[in-house]
């Protein structure tokens, strides 16, 4: 009888713990909304300057790269031809395969610094700009008292109202109407 009464005890405890957590994932599930961050990046007039700058600074980096792979190429022309020559020792053979590693690594740094370079200015670009985004989304979301937000790509499903997009386009006087309606729909 004891251990019936421990068991009935020990179940009851259980499915309170059980309800307290269907409760808690419940009230969670009711503070969360999405957003779509990518619709509304792209619809803020603050990106089409950065693209355009960025395109800019593409085009000008990948005029040097060219530059500098003709240059290479050019002296490893160079070296070959050297090398071919009748009469070039070993030691100068090696030597010259030592300048044409040292040159196609160099070219190799160059374009990685070049990459390197176009990200760190779209970085620093676009930082204020998700800085403002953010906020909005951030105020929108105390606003409805949401405790969570999720980039609308993670939804699968939502209940209708979750989706604070039109609210954080509207802080930031953008326009995502299209957008925002077509992902709805989908939800």
């Amino acid at each position: 009888m004891a251990i019936a009464y421990i068991a009935a005890v020990k179940n009851d405890k259980m499915k309170k713990v059980l309800l307290l957590l269907f409760l808690v994932a419940g009230t969670a599930m009711a503070q969360t909304g999405f957003v779509q961050y990518e619709a509304i990046l792209q619809n803020m007039p603050e990106v089409e300057p950065i693209r355009n700058e960025l395109k800019d600074l593409t085009t000008q980096l990948q005029q040097e790269l060219q530059k500098a792979e003709a240059n290479s190429t050019q002296k490893l022309q160079d070296l070959q031809y050297r090398m071919q020559k009748p009469g070039v020792s070993d030691e100068e053979k090696q030597q010259i395969a030592q300048q044409a590693q040292a040159l196609q690594n160099e070219f190799a740094n160059a374009s990685k610094a070049a990459e390197l370079q176009l990200g760190v200015r779209e970085n620093d670009l676009m930082k204020p700009v998700l800085k403002k985004l953010n906020e909005a989304v951030q105020a929108v979301a105390k606003e409805k008292g949401l405790k969570l937000v999720v980039n609308a790509s993670q939804v699968v499903y939502s209940e209708p109202g979750a989706n604070i997009s039109m609210d954080v386009a509207k802080r930031l006087g953008i326009d995502i109407q299209a957008e925002a309606n077509a992902s709805a729909s989908g939800n």
